[in-house]
């Protein structure tokens, strides 16, 4: 993330542009003089994305210097349409979003429901006569709260946050297994429709742990767009509950959007094959880039 920073230099205030860098245990500053006077929003916000190109080089493990300045400049256009919004155009946007969100996310998983009942149980507060189970009420209504706890978490990812997510994710649907790790219950996990055998329950903490130790050493290093990407891969691969994987994962990826304030995405049902495909490359044949480009299409069609 560029950041603004001003110094003092025989008496005087200047200003430079810095990005902190993290490899391994090591952090290291690159930094680009401003001048005395701040610039213009507009012309800081594309000094801003000249810096990021030129540190992506060094940087970026499979975007290419053209895909971050396309990233950047969706980002940049993203970022003034929503200055121009009042705060009630926000919420409905985002409301609008969320609604559509949790319906692709909820299908993906497997919840028999459709887009109009989302609407009305979501928006309208109505319970559809053909829904008859309430536990798929409460499924969309707790994805609904979960992505709202995202929007508002400042800290860090983490065991607990992720038990948090998934204990609201569960609660009324599945307490049973609410915020509790697969290796906690003892339970293996099969996937339908894939080759792919997630680890086995008395794996999960291990994994856990070096997904825990990969983030800490990557999430400075990679772009925020890689960064969404590989934790969902990464998450939804270990499969570290007995349910819910898929939809915690597309949570997560959005988390990290919405922190350093780049367009969501939603993944639609209708793409479910090329979702799947984009999954395999890495679950069978260890290829983490196939699904980077994949979400990145996904960005550019948010």
């Amino acid at each position: 993330m560029v950041y603004i920073e001003k110094f003092n230099s025989k008496g005087k205030k200047y200003y430079k542009l810095v990005h902190t860098i993290r490899k391994g245990n090591k952090i290291t500053h690159k930094s680009k003089y401003i001048g005395r006077t701040l610039p213009s929003r507009d012309r800081l916000e594309r000094l801003k994305k000249e810096f990021f190109l030129e540190l992506s080089g060094e940087r970026y493990k499979y975007l290419s210097l053209k895909d971050v300045e396309e990233i950047e400049n969706k980002r940049l256009n993203y970022k003034k349409e929503i200055k121009k919004l009042n705060a009630i155009e926000k919420e409905k946007n985002l409301n609008e979003f969320v609604i559509r969100f949790t319906y692709d996310s909820s299908k993906l998983a497997g919840v028999n429901v459709t887009l109009r009942q989302t609407y009305l149980i979501l928006k309208e507060g109505i319970i559809p006569e053909n829904i008859k189970n309430l536990k798929t009420v409460r499924e969309l209504e707790n994805h609904k709260k979960v992505f709202m706890v995202i929007t508002k978490y400042k800290g860090r990812l983490n065991l607990n946050f992720i038990k948090k997510l998934h204990r609201v994710l569960f609660a009324g649907v599945n307490d049973e297994i609410s915020g509790k790790m697969r290796n906690e219950l003892k339970m293996n996990v099969k996937l339908a429709g894939t080759s792919y055998i997630p680890p086995k329950w008395n794996y999960v903490e291990k994994e856990l742990n070096n997904f825990f130790k990969w983030y800490k050493i990557e999430n400075r290093k990679l772009h925020p767009l890689e960064l969404a990407a590989l934790i969902h891969l990464k998450l939804i691969s270990i499969q570290p509950f007995a349910d819910g994987n898929s939809r915690l994962s597309r949570l997560l990826m959005n988390w990290i959007l919405w922190k350093y304030n780049y367009p969501l995405i939603d993944i639609q049902i209708e793409d479910l094959e090329n979702y799947y495909k984009a999954l395999d490359k890495y679950q069978i044949e260890k290829r983490e880039k196939p699904f980077i480009d994949y979400v990145k299409e996904k960005y550019f069609k948010s």
